[in-house]
């Protein structure tokens, strides 16, 4: 699904300021920034109510302007909250009783989502492969600069994970399939516009195949 969400590579936003092994700080800034974490895995391993990429999506799903104005961990609680109002662990009602107000939430799912590949190739490192021009209405785990682009894969994990385009829907084709950190040019993605080097994108295998 291309969002707001999905911004890396967008034009307009300025340069982003980056050191090589930079101090970055802690990892959560206030005393709640916890809880959206908490939450989650209670959700997705106490409860089993539903998965990570489940909790992505919901994610993505909100408002726009409501998205871009909510910080980060905020955005997680969000999140959260909605996927238990819609997997009717709580009721909308409920949930504003206990906030002492009006909560918005992600608006429903346009998208069922799809079945993980069939005709998915494994691939060997230092492969050339092509990531699939797909455009996905529901959740997807391929960032948009990198489609159809070629690049080279430098590592294929050992573990196998359900294909996000089919879990994040909360559906029971998920399979499961390896991920490629697949290696592209920067010109490759960005053209011109760039300083050269490389980007090493983290990608599953029904996103590829070969480069012709």
């Amino acid at each position: 699904m291309d969002g707001v969400h999905d911004l890396a590579g967008v034009q307009g936003f300025g340069k982003v300021p980056h050191t090589v092994n930079a101090d970055i700080g802690p990892t959560f800034h206030a005393e709640w920034e916890h809880l959206p974490y908490s939450l989650m895995f209670a959700g997705v391993a106490e409860l089993g109510a539903f998965s990570v990429d489940e909790v992505r999506y919901v994610v993505e799903r909100m408002e726009p302007r409501h998205y871009m104005m909510t910080p980060y961990y905020e955005r997680y609680v969000i999140g959260v909250a909605a996927l238990m109002v819609e997997k009717g662990i709580l009721t909308q009602e409920e949930l504003e009783s206990l906030a002492g107000g009006p909560f918005p939430l992600s608006r429903p799912s346009e998208s069922e989502g799809r079945p993980a590949r069939i005709d998915t190739t494994t691939f060997e490192v230092g492969q050339r492969v092509r990531v699939r021009d797909e455009y996905v209405p529901g959740h997807i785990r391929m960032p948009a600069y990198c489609r159809g682009r070629v690049g080279t894969i430098a590592h294929r994990t050992t573990e196998k994970w359900p294909f996000p385009d089919a879990i994040g829907h909360g559906r029971n084709d998920a399979g499961e399939e390896p991920t490629y950190h697949v290696t592209f040019a920067a010109e490759e993605l960005f053209g011109s516009d760039t300083d050269g080097g490389s980007v090493v994108v983290d990608l599953f295998e029904g996103y590829l195949e070969p480069a012709a």
